[in-house]
């Protein structure tokens, strides 16, 4: 999840499908090129779209992932209400707009109203690398790699908040006090103070990853890929499902179903909390 590719043209073998300009859809995975996967989720078309290390990519079948639009390392995406996509991460540099002399190869925030064929950089390029990304009633909170949260408000400012090593961030969809963050070594943190103070959450699971469904659902999941979930915050936790081994990352949709990825970019998905798995997406072998 924290791998930094500074030399991004040298990520993976993209195989041609068609021709096509900067920001259309032209290249279909090979299989490499989704060994690391960092965010998934569906756009309004019901499509999966993957943030990757080797670019955005769009799940069409279960052995064929499509890039969408520029090569950057989005190391987190959401995408809001509007259908706009947010993404973070490290910059494509060949692209002009996207460096900054003298300054690291971070994205910041940016921005792609056309379902990722292109990106806008909105703020912090060359300042922030971010990897988390929910958007709250408060505004957007970002996990950022050195490890603070951040906050950009309602009307576009930027703060910065309390100290977390997060590897992922979830936060209680009507109360954006209450936030879990799991660290690098799967001990999950809980602020009940919008990420100003962190403190170890007593019982809780070694979850690499946790969606915040619902006022009255949190759902994790362990590398080892056991699925355990909790009605809030002071458990108790319950071993709920089995899935995968191997997670690297983990989503639950608007209507409930499970995305569950593994590393090497596996992916499967479970339509019945976890009783049964169904392959989304499969590398090629050549």
């Amino acid at each position: 999840m924290r791998l930094i590719a500074l030399g991004i043209l040298g990520m993976g073998t993209l195989a041609l499908v068609g021709c096509g300009s900067r920001g259309q859809d032209s290249l279909a995975a090979s299989g490499d090129d989704l060994i690391h996967i960092h965010d998934m989720a569906l756009d309004e078309n019901g499509s999966l779209l993957v943030a990757s290390h080797s670019g955005l990519y769009r799940i069409d079948a279960e052995d064929q992932a499509i890039r969408i639009g520029e090569l950057h390392d989005l190391m987190s995406m959401t995408i809001l209400a509007d259908g706009e996509l947010l993404a973070s991460g490290h910059p494509n540099l060949l692209l002009e707009e996207f460096s900054v002399e003298g300054r690291p190869p971070f994205l910041g925030l940016a921005r792609s109203d056309d379902g990722g064929q292109s990106w806008t950089e909105l703020d912090l390029l060359g300042e922030a690398d971010f990897h988390a990304l929910v958007n709250t009633s408060d505004g957007l909170y970002a996990a950022e790699a050195s490890g603070d949260i951040w906050l950009q408000d309602t009307k576009g400012q930027w703060s910065t908040l309390g100290s977390i090593e997060a590897r992922d961030l979830a936060i209680d969809p009507s109360d954006p006090r209450l936030q879990l963050a799991p660290d690098f070594g799967a001990t999950v943190w809980l602020s009940t103070d919008a990420a100003t103070t962190w403190s170890r959450l007593p019982g809780a699971p070694p979850l690499i990853e946790i969606e915040w469904v619902a006022d009255d659902l949190i759902v994790g999941v362990t590398e080892a890929g056991s699925i355990w979930s909790a009605d809030n915050v002071a458990g108790p936790w319950s071993d709920a499902a089995m899935g995968p081994a191997g997670v690297e990352t983990f989503y639950v949709d608007g209507s409930g179903s499970w995305w569950l990825s593994k590393e090497g970019g596996s992916i499967s998905r479970s339509d019945d909390q976890g009783d049964s798995w169904a392959a989304v997406y499969t590398p090629p072998t050549s």
